[in-house]
């Protein structure tokens, strides 16, 4: 019996609000899937995090992510 390859990554988050501004949020994103590193994004809303982090699972082969 053959045993399935496991598929994984990471991904890294640093957010911060710029010069402490509520609403001036920035993120730097870091990702991986399987020995491929990505090169590293920056982004300044809640969607385009959201956004990043859809794309990173379906490159991971995860499908869509669901909020509760």
């Amino acid at each position: 019996m053959e045993v399935p390859e496991e598929r994984s990554g990471s991904m890294v988050l640093r957010a911060w609000l710029e010069g402490g501004e509520p609403g001036a949020l920035r993120v730097r994103i870091l990702s991986t899937v399987g020995t491929d590193e990505a090169r590293p994004i920056a982004v300044t809303s809640r969607e385009a995090v959201h956004a990043a982090v859809q794309s990173w699972l379906d490159e991971l082969g995860a499908g869509p992510m669901t909020f509760s």
